[in-house]
């Protein structure tokens, strides 16, 4: 867990849900690097029919290590611009963050890590504060989630790798379903194919040199057989997911060597799949596309 630092604090106890014409949402976030964190970034999207002035936005940020979200931290801009509908406004801690609209400080640690942490666009204009958009990641804070958090995290073990919304703005009112891991994108459409920004493309398909990690289709074209020699006998897990980044099935945890798991892919037949191996040190992944 991140040190905290002190900010002008937003008191948001008598907050109410609302639509305020042009609606904003929490689009993208990516807060943990690999190393320190000094590439944080939240991206805001205008998925109204109108423009939205955005120095009338407060971005409230709760940290829910104890179990209750505790404000950290409120980020605002007298000056920040008028959003145009369907536009992007990335807030930074760093500014050589592409399309990055507001440099915030700190410079590092800007945002905790987790587990079960929030983030609220609240609206100012009104007397009484307005949620716009909340986002509960690594978990449900309570009283600060829509529906219930996202389990999906960000990670650093490789660089590239956010959480956002896919579609971008898909808004079903539950993070849960809402939020995927992804490519960092910030200001730009979201993208959901972790095979190009979370993994080693080099050893991504067939078995390499440098690679132990397979997976290949079970006898009658019905399962799925996944391998690794785990020669270092880590923590292991596989994942598989869907093309759109849905999480279909993960294996349970194994530190043996020959690590080994099988999954039935009766009702997937015909769809491009995506196999991830995860270790405390290692991150590979396999595409394949399903007999």
């Amino acid at each position: 867990m991140k040190h905290s630092t002190r900010f002008a604090l937003l008191t948001t106890s008598c907050v109410l849900a609302t639509n305020v014409g042009a609606q904003l949402v929490i689009n993208e976030v990516d807060y943990d690097q690999p190393g320190t964190d000094n590439a944080e970034y939240i991206e805001i999207l205008n998925t109204g029919p109108s423009p939205l002035d955005l120095s009338n936005l407060n971005v409230v940020m709760h940290n829910g290590a104890s179990g209750n979200a505790v404000e950290y931290a409120s980020l605002s801009g007298g000056a920040w611009p008028v959003l145009a509908a369907g536009s992007f406004f990335v807030i930074c801690a760093n500014a050589s963050t592409a399309n990055c609209n507001a440099v915030v400080t700190p410079a590092t640690n800007l945002i905790q890590n987790g587990p079960m942490d929030a983030i609220a666009l609240v609206w100012t204009e009104n007397p009484t504060p307005l949620v716009m958009d909340m986002l509960s990641y690594a978990g449900t804070l309570p009283g600060e989630v829509e529906g219930t958090g996202t389990t999906n995290e960000d990670t650093n073990l490789a660089v590239g790798v956010s959480l956002g919304r896919f579609p971008d703005g898909t808004d079903t009112q539950d993070n849960s379903a809402d939020f995927h891991r992804m490519c960092t994108t910030p200001g730009a459409p979201n993208v959901i194919d972790p095979l190009v920004c979370e993994f080693d493309v080099s050893v991504s398909g067939a078995q390499t040199p440098r690679s132990t990690f397979s997976a290949i289709p079970a006898p009658g074209g019905h399962g799925l057989l996944v391998f690794d020699a785990n020669e270092a006998s880590q923590p292991l897990t596989f994942d598989l997911f869907a093309a759109d980044g849905a999480l279909i099935a993960s294996s349970p945890s194994c530190s043996a060597p020959r690590a080994s798991w099988h999954v039935d892919l009766s009702s997937l037949q015909g769809r491009m799949l995506l196999v991830r191996l995860t270790t405390p040190t290692r991150q590979e992944a396999i595409r394949m596309l399903t007999p």
